[in-house]
């Protein structure tokens, strides 16, 4: 059993390490990106149509597609999906 755990320990502390690395190889996000990206965002906001779009849609939609969101950005991030729950 302790052998078992210890591999185990040794095994994440190895996942772990190889995505602060990958994390570390990405680089910074460009500013210029980041201001593109809110500028299209706002535009959207702003958007009356979207606005209404946004309100007509049940709750139960609306949270699938942020977990749907999360999972994506995840998978981006760390090169792997992630169970939450």
């Amino acid at each position: 059993m302790r052998q078992s755990l210890h591999k185990r320990l040794v095994e994440l502390e190895r996942i772990s390490a190889e995505a602060a690395a990958r994390r570390a190889s990405a680089g910074s996000v460009d500013p210029e990106f980041l201001e593109k990206l809110r500028a299209k965002l706002e535009v959207l906001n702003a958007d009356p149509e979207h606005q209404k779009w946004l309100a007509e849609q049940p709750p139960d939609f609306l949270a699938g597609r942020m977990r749907q969101l999360r999972a994506e950005l995840s998978e981006r991030a760390y090169g792997h999906g992630r169970s939450h729950g």
